[in-house]
């Protein structure tokens, strides 16, 4: 079962890297989410719902040229500004029948 839990020191380590990189309002809003997240989960024991057991986070980096085999899964092109009005104007007529 110890394998199973997910270890906190590096999750720690990379939070207080991303911390490093925020302004001083965004770190703030971090530490709100962080007590809701605690306030909510004692809440929750409290009344007796089910705590799922922790799984194993398994964080993996791969290289950026893994990104390759996505490019061309997107087609490009066409006129979104079209697209939107035609949407609209469809949508405008079918409301007036």
């Amino acid at each position: 079962m110890k394998d199973m839990a997910i270890s906190k020191e590096p999750i720690k380590r990379a939070v207080e890297r991303a911390l490093d990189e925020l302004p001083a309002e965004k770190m703030a809003e971090v530490l709100d989410f962080a007590q809701f997240l605690k306030a909510r989960w004692n809440q929750e024991a409290a009344q007796g719902v089910a705590v799922p057991e922790p799984t194993r986070l398994v964080l993996r980096t791969v290289p950026a040229s893994h990104l390759d085999r996505l490019v061309g899964l997107v087609a490009w092109g066409g006129d979104a500004v079209a697209d939107a009005e035609r949407l609209y104007d469809d949508s405008s007529s079918a409301r007036r029948d």
